[in-house]
């Protein structure tokens, strides 16, 4: 990502001049952010997770056409949303399986994203040509913070595979019938 900072603004300006890059910093990033939401309550749906999923999922939707709509004007500033949201999610990935806990594990990754964000914004008041602005700091963690609260809710209602919770229900009935 880091790499990314001196050529960054010159591709995203580049995709900004076509048709389809156009379209996808305009309205269709906000739209496939609304896509995003519906399937995502369809997958809690089928789930059957509880109600904070989809408060969860509700508010986060509501959190992100917001900011999406402060950015109207700035299309390139709107893909710090989406680009912290997967260091955010990639980050869970890293630290779930060392950090105790479930919500110690979203906390941990949330902030190691917005961190990454914030090192990202401190390289390019460095970088010839690159400003370093606190708004995209905010809006670096925001796109972390909501990521986690969308991979949280996508987590609710997760159920065991039918033949895991047979199998175990089977040892348990073996292990009291032994004895």
């Amino acid at each position: 990502m880091y790499a990314s900072l001196p050529f960054g603004p010159r591709v995203g300006l580049a995709l900004a001049r076509n048709v389809l890059g156009s379209w996808v910093l305009g309205p269709g990033l906000p739209l496939l952010a609304v896509g995003g939401a519906a399937a995502m309550l369809v997958l809690l749906w089928r789930r059957r997770a509880p109600a904070w999923a989809y408060a969860a999922i509700a508010g986060a939707g509501a959190c992100y056409a917001v900011a999406f709509s402060s950015l109207r004007a700035a299309h390139l500033e709107r893909t710090h949303l989406p680009e912290y949201g997967i260091v955010a999610c990639l980050a869970w990935r890293a630290v779930a399986p060392v950090v105790p806990g479930t919500l110690a594990g979203y906390v941990v990754a949330a902030g190691l994203a917005a961190a990454i964000g914030w090192g990202d914004e401190l390289l390019q008041r460095i970088t010839p040509g690159r400003y370093y602005d606190v708004r995209d700091v905010a809006m670096n963690a925001l796109g972390a913070v909501l990521a986690i609260v969308v991979l949280a809710a996508a987590r609710a209602g997760r159920t065991r595979h039918k033949a895991v919770a047979a199998a175990s229900n089977a040892e348990i009935a073996t292990a009291r019938s032994g004895s």
